[in-house]
C-alpha cells in the first residue's frame, strides 16, 4: 500500500505556481524520507542541516525567501522549532506554509515580482 505524503503533494503545487507566476529561482532541500544510518551521516558531513526549510525562493537583487511545507494537520519538529528562529534572528526570512494560496501571500508580502515575459527570440536570416 502506498503510503500518503501530503506535504509531498503541497510542495510539488507550490513550486509549479512559484516558478509560473514569479521571477524567481525555487529550489528544494532534500532533508526528509528515511535513509540508512551510513548515508545520514555522510549527509550531514556533506552539510545537511536538519530542520532546514524545505524551499528556497531567490529572486532579483538579493532576494530570498525560505519556506517550510506542512500538511494542514502537520506540525514543527522540536529542531525546526530550534533552527527558523535562528535563521529569522540571522536575518533570514522564513515562512511556514500549508496551502499553495498561503505560499503565494508570503511571496508577495516578501516582494517577490511577477514572472517575467520572455523577450522574442531574434529573427535569423539565412
Amino acid at each position: 500500500m502506498a503510503r500518503r505524503r501530503p506535504e509531498h503533494d503541497i510542495q510539488v503545487a507550490i513550486v509549479k505556481r512559484l516558478r509560473g507566476e514569479f521571477d524567481v529561482v525555487v529550489a528544494a532541500v532534500p532533508n526528509g524520507g528515511r535513509r540508512g544510518k551510513l548515508e545520514a551521516v555522510s549527509l550531514l558531513d556533506e552539510g545537511v542541516e536538519p530542520g532546514h526549510p524545505d524551499l528556497i525562493a531567490y529572486g532579483r537583487e538579493g532576494r530570498a525567501l525560505l519556506l517550510e511545507v506542512k500538511a494542514l494537520s502537520g506540525s514543527l519538529s522540536p529542531v525546526q522549532r530550534r533552527l527558523i528562529p535562528d535563521l529569522r534572528e540571522r536575518g533570514f526570512p522564513v515562512v511556514v506554509v500549508r496551502s499553495v494560496d498561503e505560499a503565494l501571500v508570503a511571496m508577495r508580502e516578501a516582494g517577490f515580482g511577477p514572472r517575467r515575459a520572455r523577450a522574442p527570440e531574434p529573427a535569423t536570416e539565412f
